[in-house]
């Protein structure tokens, strides 16, 4: 994760140069809030999550930072978004009282390019866009209630990084040398990687101590011990409002 915060800054830095090396370019920078909806197997409910089949995480809020460069119809773009997301609910349906407390949270950088739409003597600017997205993903699990093959207890997941990609469309409404930008994003945060860890654990502890977004190749074998049959797609819907300042 301080990698990741390491490479944003460095990021920001390249933008700030390069805008004061050219003055034609135009770059705004500024704070974010949103709403973050898991999608694809990065949703369902906490029994899902137990049985390996999803993630079983809830909606939540969201904040970061983001920035553009601007050259004609074109911005390249930099965000840096954080999202805690969670969900508590029943662990294994055939045990009463077995509960499970999920919390895993993203740390997402994206860079990429918006192509704008101008509309005629209106200060809004429609845009569509494409990001590649690094994701620092860590969290912790808590088991309780005597949940069938898994001690109770809280132990930490160990941190993940994924590769994917971020499709986006927004409308920017500039108010004098200061916008606001309201997008909606589907992030495929794992698209181009995917692992199983722990091959060798027969504790099925393991299975949720690691992100495991690739089947288990020891799943058939005990599917008590190793839940997990299948690949399992992250990603989210992303509601994002920025204040952009120019400079």
């Amino acid at each position: 994760m301080k990698k990741l915060f390491s490479i944003s800054i460095s990021l920001l830095i390249l933008f700030l140069s390069i805008n004061n090396s050219n003055s034609q370019l135009r770059i705004v920078l500024g704070p974010a809030i949103g709403y973050t909806i898991p999608s694809a197997d990065y949703g369902g409910s906490t029994s899902d999550f137990y049985n390996g089949t999803s993630y079983g995480l809830s909606p939540g809020i969201n904040f970061g930072a983001m920035g553009k460069l601007g050259l004609g119809p074109i911005n390249f773009n930099l965000s840096v978004v954080y999202s805690p997301l969670s969900n508590t609910g029943t662990a294994a349906t055939t045990k009463a009282g077995s509960t499970v407390e999920i919390k895993q949270n993203l740390l997402t950088i994206g860079v990429g390019s918006q192509f704008g739409f101008g509309v005629p003597l209106a200060p809004i600017k429609p845009y569509i866009g494409l990001d590649i997205l690094f994701t620092s993903i860590s969290g912790s699990v808590n088991y309780s209630g005597g949940t069938p093959e898994v001690s109770d207890g809280k132990f930490d997941m160990q941190t993940a990084s994924r590769t994917g990609l971020g499709i986006a469309g927004g409308i920017e409404f500039k108010i004098m040398s200061t916008s606001l930008d309201l997008s909606l994003r589907y992030n495929m945060i794992n698209l181009f990687s995917k692992s199983f860890e722990g091959l060798n654990n027969s504790d099925r502890r393991e299975s949720y101590r690691y992100l495991n977004d690739a089947k288990d190749p020891n799943y058939g074998a005990d599917i008590k011990k190793h839940p997990i049959g299948s690949d399992r797609s992250i990603a989210t819907i992303q509601l994002q409002l920025g204040v952009l300042f120019g400079f």
